[in-house]
């Protein structure tokens, strides 16, 4: 069989490819672009070939695009796949890249599919959405007080948050690792909005605290951590009787346990605290080192990282840790 003819068949396949494909050489120089690529990425082939992959990239996702593309040259059989929000189309896509390695185990290059979930995406969140609804449509009623409720203790969350600029955004950014950990390993099921709500809501008791502990500018004494540390006891109290089915307020209630048993506020260890809780504590540490507070500087991406990872089976589930590392060696958490 003529080879120059089998590589021509082999560009048509790849060219007729409603996945979108991109090719690129060991060094991430791009040798290959289809159609599909064009349309999906929304670039042109001309303006790329011969050019980084990191260049089909919008600058403030390059970094963890190029430290998990820095992973995949040395782990043969891995790949690193990223979703995107087209929020002006409203659309999903999914970019899965995949290393390519030779004989003798030598990488050949980086091969990047990209492909149109959205349908996929809405769907899931819709199962997700009428899974919980199912739980609750013996009471229409009451289903509706509680999703007003929570709402607006979660309008109340954030107004809280942005009285002070160093805790401004935190529930949000806590929400979206902690619902990134618990898709990787779970998909959005049944308990996806659970969590969701757990994680916008998790810091709503420091409403009952001063405002002079809440936002004192430097550390606090002995006694005022003692007092700031019933804030998760508070916040789950008021959850509570919102909480048809107690799903959401033992989550929020926990968050602040240790594996090791050595938390608040009820000094529960290992699996006996709540699976939502053990992901928001991960979460909630992670985010509070990557800010900013008025006595330290925000940690680095490598100082969390190794902080977390020599917490793990003491202060953090060890499996989590290894969904958490996973995803943040991979760029999906920055």
């Amino acid at each position: 069989m003529d080879g120059e003819w089998l590589d021509n068949l082999y560009k048509l396949f790849l060219q007729q490819m409603q996945d979108g494909i991109i090719l690129s050489d060991a060094d991430g120089t791009i040798v290959f672009v289809n159609d599909s690529a064009e349309r999906i990425r929304k670039v042109k082939r001309d303006d790329i070939m011969g050019r980084s992959l990191l260049d089909c990239h919008k600058e403030t996702s390059r970094e963890k695009v190029e430290r998990a593309l820095t992973y995949l040259k040395t782990h043969e059989g891995a790949l690193f796949s990223r979703m995107v929000t087209d929020a002006v189309n409203d659309r999903y896509y999914e970019n899965v890249y995949v290393p390519v390695f030779g004989g003798e185990h030598a990488l050949q290059g980086i091969a990047v599919l990209s492909r149109d979930i959205t349908d996929k995406r809405k769907a899931e969140e819709s199962k997700a959405a009428y899974m919980r609804a199912q739980e609750l449509a013996h009471d229409t009623l009451r289903e509706q007080f509680h999703g007003l409720m929570m709402t607006s203790m979660e309008m109340l969350s954030n107004l809280l948050e942005a009285r002070d600029l160093y805790t401004n955004g935190h529930s949000k950014r806590v929400c979206d690792i902690a619902t990134k950990l618990h898709e990787h390993m779970y998909g959005m099921d049944e308990h996806f909005l659970d969590l969701q709500w757990a994680a916008k809501l998790h810091d709503i008791g420091k409403i009952c605290i001063p405002d002079a502990i809440v936002h004192k500018p430097g550390r606090l004494t002995t006694e005022e951590y003692e007092t700031i540390k019933q804030h998760s006891r508070l916040a789950g109290d008021i959850v509570r009787p919102l909480d048809p089915g107690s799903r959401i307020w033992p989550i929020i209630r926990h968050h602040h346990e240790r594996f090791d048993g050595r938390g608040y506020p009820d000094g529960q260890g290992g699996k006996e605290i709540p699976d939502g809780a053990r992901v928001i504590a991960i979460a909630d540490a992670y985010d509070a080192m990557r800010s900013c507070r008025p006595y330290r500087d925000a940690m680095s991406f490598e100082q969390c990282i190794d902080e977390i990872r020599g917490n793990a089976g003491t202060q953090f589930d060890p499996d989590w840790i290894e969904v958490f590392l996973d995803l943040a060696r991979t760029g999906s958490i920055d």
